[in-house]
């Protein structure tokens, strides 16, 4: 049992950490430079984890299963943290402008790349679903939240928030994009049938070729994501960055993930289908900071060394509580 288990979480992270070394390596070696990085950044974004996010939307059947309260439930912690970040951050002794980025890893991961890519391993077809299907809560929400609080504690002249271009944000990103096309097609499937219950209009039977050419390329999202984000490390001594790194290491490497996977475990009891969501958590909460918050710190005023410090150290010993997280779920019959 305990080899099995070790063998299960072995298989479902070393993948992972084997990618970010791989691009690491390339990186020093000179095979990536910065202006490839910039390129395969911009296909990732643009391009494959759009078309990744829609095909395993698309894979879901039907969607009068689809529990809208698991939905909302997985984005929960966002307001959860959202709200304990400040408060704890009001205790805490740093520079004003380092709290921002503290404070913006409690909320904002690296899902996208890490987290679909671990779904993929310890998940199934329905968890992969239930995961894409939450990006189109976590990403807007994320974002919005980011830009509060970076608001809040930049010292300088903020800005009002302007509703109106981030709701044009939100609908012109590509991975919302991606997402809700799939969600518009599960709509057909679901509601548009003929007499014999058979949906009308289905991709892989009716335009196969288009069909083949989302599904390969949705297959070069997380190796080529997981390929940058080792490309994107920058090892710095950064002693002045001491206490938002333990603070940042602490809530989102152990806190956040065991708080968030506590709850999902005590919902099971009530309703059974929360066990598919225990993927799903662990993509959101688990995963370390995200690359791009780097870039909205470095906009709205913060301290971008102390983000991109945030990435690296998160990113490193996420491995470990990953790992740790997978062990216990398998051991326990969640995975």
């Amino acid at each position: 049992m305990f080899f099995d288990t070790l063998l299960f979480s072995l298989n479902a992270i070393l993948p992972v950490i084997l990618l970010i070394l791989l691009g690491y390596y390339l990186k020093k070696k000179g095979f990536i430079e910065e202006y490839l990085i910039r390129k395969m950044n911009q296909y990732i974004f643009m391009i494959a984890l759009p078309l990744l996010f829609f095909y395993n939307v698309y894979q879901t059947e039907t969607l009068k299963n689809i529990d809208i309260g698991m939905l909302l439930f997985s984005a929960s912690g966002l307001v959860l943290f959202t709200v304990v970040g400040y408060v704890v951050l009001l205790f805490i002794k740093m520079p004003t402008n380092q709290k921002g980025p503290v404070h913006q890893s409690f909320t904002r991961s690296n899902f996208a790349m890490i987290g679909v890519s671990l779904a993929a391993f310890i998940g199934t077809q329905e968890t992969n679903a239930l995961l894409s299907l939450s990006a189109v809560l976590i990403i807007p929400l994320s974002n919005f939240i980011s830009i509060i609080v970076l608001s809040i504690f930049y010292k300088e002249e903020k800005t009002p928030l302007d509703l109106i271009y981030i709701t044009k944000t939100f609908f012109k990103n590509p991975l919302i994009v991606g997402v809700i096309s799939g969600i518009f097609l599960v709509i057909l499937k679901t509601y548009l049938v003929n007499q014999n219950n058979v949906p009308i209009i289905l991709i892989e039977r009716d335009i196969p070729f288009l069909y083949n050419v989302i599904r390969s390329l949705s297959l070069t999202a997380s190796p080529i994501a997981l390929i940058v984000l080792g490309a994107q490390f920058e090892f710095k001594t950064l002693k002045r960055a001491k206490q938002a790194i333990i603070t940042s290491v602490i809530f989102k490497n152990l806190l956040i993930p065991v708080t968030m996977l506590i709850l999902t475990i005590l919902f099971i009891p009530t309703n059974p289908q929360y066990k598919l969501l225990i993927p799903t958590m662990i993509a959101l909460y688990a995963s370390p900071v995200a690359v791009s918050s780097v870039v909205m710190v470095q906009s709205l005023g913060g301290d971008e060394e102390v983000a991109g410090q945030l990435v690296v150290w998160t990113t490193l010993l996420s491995s470990v509580t990953i790992f740790a997280s997978i062990m216990v779920l398998r051991m326990l019959g969640y995975l």
